[in-house]
């Protein structure tokens, strides 16, 4: 039975980004929107929720999900789900002079990926065509599951996560191990 649930929605664990600072709401909106588009997914927000504020801030949560046809049986799904927890907005004034708002807080960012088998409904209809789906399934697009749509579905993936990660610049811009062997190095 384990096996069997393998074969019908394979899909990746769940990754995470949990960041506390300051940040660009809008600047990611826009990036992950359009990071989708390029690709040709459909990007929609579903939920989007601000709760009242306490003293130590706003709570906003936003759940996204994109989605692509990759054959009439096969859809790629990512499903996105943003928290915003302590957060404020703050004028920020850039070297250039000019002023922008940034939101300062915390926030938690889940990414999941998933592959849809039969995403129409077709083989859904009578026991025999989910036995055929399960057929079709193990043995006759396996290979394409395990070396074409999971590799690429993973490998978008994390793309996803390091460019997020790389505007909330939780990734160093220079090299950070460049002073680490002086002279003067002490413990």
């Amino acid at each position: 039975m384990a096996e069997e649930a393998l074969w019908n929605d394979p899909g990746e664990p769940a990754t995470y980004i949990r960041y506390k600072g300051i940040w660009d709401m809008q600047d990611m909106y826009e990036t992950i929107a359009d990071w989708f588009r390029k690709r040709k997914y459909k990007f929609h927000e579903r939920v989007y929720k601000h709760k009242h504020p306490s003293p130590y801030g706003v709570e906003r949560q936003y759940v996204w999900e994109a989605q692509r046809n990759e054959t009439e049986y096969i859809q790629v799904q990512y499903n996105l789900f943003v928290h915003t927890y302590d957060a404020h907005d703050i004028e920020v004034v850039k070297p250039d002079g000019t002023k922008k708002i940034f939101t300062k807080g915390r926030i938690w960012i889940e990414l999941k990926a998933k592959l849809n088998t039969d995403w129409e409904k077709r083989w859904t209809e009578k026991s025999f065509y989910a036995s055929l789906k399960n057929f079709y399934n193990k043995y006759i697009i396996r290979k394409n599951f395990m070396q074409g749509w999971i590799p690429k579905m993973r490998y978008e993936l994390y793309e996803l996560q390091a460019m997020l990660k790389s505007r909330l610049k939780m990734e160093s811009d220079e090299y950070e191990h460049m002073h680490s062997s002086g002279v003067n190095r002490r413990y």
